[in-house]
């Protein structure tokens, strides 16, 4: 008697296990369920990220922030246009190049923003930047770390020194908390030959 009743204990026993397993395994599908959902949701958002950071970085949304602002120009009236000389010595080239490497992150000269494909050429008498025309003075935001770039201009940049000491041209620049960037106005489309 002892024995049967132990039977159906133990019977009893398995088949509440039995439901207990089958309602935790109903829960782990609707854990693995919501995870799937968690991690595409995740992914979209990470592609969306990747997407807007590549259509800044494009130049082709508007954009704010804090960083500097640089004006450089003629040293005075007398030096006149300066646009031969700041080509021939690649002045803004290099300079958006020693900015761009200590700590700026988005550019505009004029109001152009630049990107991997703006280019920076002598037309005539006087700078095409993303093939719109500019002219003195240029006008040089940076959005970016604004203190690395401020550090850097104020002390430790020997290329804004050399430009002053060898060129007609002053450089100013300052700390500004809010420099807002319009996108770019030219398409960027890159074209090549086609061949016969």
């Amino acid at each position: 008697y002892m024995y049967i009743n132990k039977d159906k204990f133990t019977k009893k026993e398995i088949s509440i296990t039995n439901k207990e397993i089958k309602q935790l395994n109903k829960e782990k599908k609707k854990v693995e369920i919501e995870l799937d959902d968690l991690k595409n949701k995740y992914e979209d958002i990470e592609n969306i990220k990747q997407v807007e950071d590549l259509k800044s970085n494009l130049s082709y949304t508007d954009i704010s922030g804090s960083g500097i602002i640089i004006k450089l120009d003629a040293i005075n009236e007398d030096t006149g246009n300066i646009a031969n000389l700041i080509d021939y010595n690649k002045v803004l080239v290099n300079l958006i190049n020693e900015v761009k490497i200590n700590g700026g992150t988005f550019i505009s000269i004029n109001g152009q923003r630049m990107n991997q494909y703006s280019e920076i050429v002598l037309a005539g008498s006087h700078i095409n930047v993303n093939s719109a025309a500019i002219a003195q003075p240029y006008e040089i935001k940076v959005i970016g770390d604004a203190d690395k770039l401020y550090k850097y201009l104020d002390k430790e940049s020997n290329y804004l020194r050399s430009i002053e000491s060898n060129y007609p041209l002053k450089i100013k620049f300052k700390n500004d908390e809010n420099i807002t960037m319009n996108k770019i106005n030219v398409p960027n489309k890159l074209k090549y030959i086609k061949g016969e």
